[in-house]
């Protein structure tokens, strides 16, 4: 057994462990400050930012579920409470009853709206401050084929597209 578990611990693990604490770390820090500031968790923060970023404002709640990491139970849950406060509604497909959309609702999109800045700006305090541009570079490199290994969709480092999808999802187009 030791030599298995000697053979499995190598600085590969300790990348692991570094990450899923700072990760940890990072998004409860992140989450108050959400909290805080207009009343949301990660996930619906997450939520309205898909939303918004969607065609016509509204996913189907299966799709919404694989954007967000939510289980398909657990979006139904989030969303039902997010409805309660106003901030998306269920709508049914007409012509497949068994589609049910989560659509963005005005005072979701203002709500998301003025919570934008507030969640960059804690990403700049509570992570990006601690790396160097070098190191922000090799940690996107790395969880990008992490990301792409285990069938996600890495994300693109490609600013400029991410601060004009970031200004599409606040309803902001055109030059500053």
């Amino acid at each position: 057994m030791r030599d298995e578990i000697s053979e499995l611990v190598d600085e590969r693990f300790f990348a692991w462990m570094a990450t899923w604490k700072a990760q940890t770390l990072a998004a409860r820090r992140i989450e108050a400050v959400l909290r805080d500031h207009a009343g949301l968790t990660l996930t619906w923060g997450e939520v309205l930012s898909r939303l918004g970023a969607a065609e016509g404002h509204r996913l189907p709640m299966n799709e919404l579920a694989q954007q967000v990491f939510v289980s398909r139970s657990g979006i139904s849950q989030v969303v039902t409470a997010m409805a309660k406060q106003g901030l998306v509604e269920r709508q049914g497909d007409p012509d497949n009853l068994r589609i049910t959309y989560a659509v963005l609702t005005d005072q979701g999109r203002e709500v998301l709206r003025g919570s934008t800045t507030t969640f960059l700006g804690a990403i700049r305090e509570v992570f990006a401050r601690h790396v160097t541009p070098e190191e922000a570079r090799a940690i996107t490199s790395a969880m990008n084929r992490v990301t792409e290994a285990l069938g996600g969709a890495p994300e693109p480092p490609d600013a400029e597209a991410m601060i004009e999808n970031l200004l599409r999802v606040v309803g902001e187009t055109g030059p500053a």
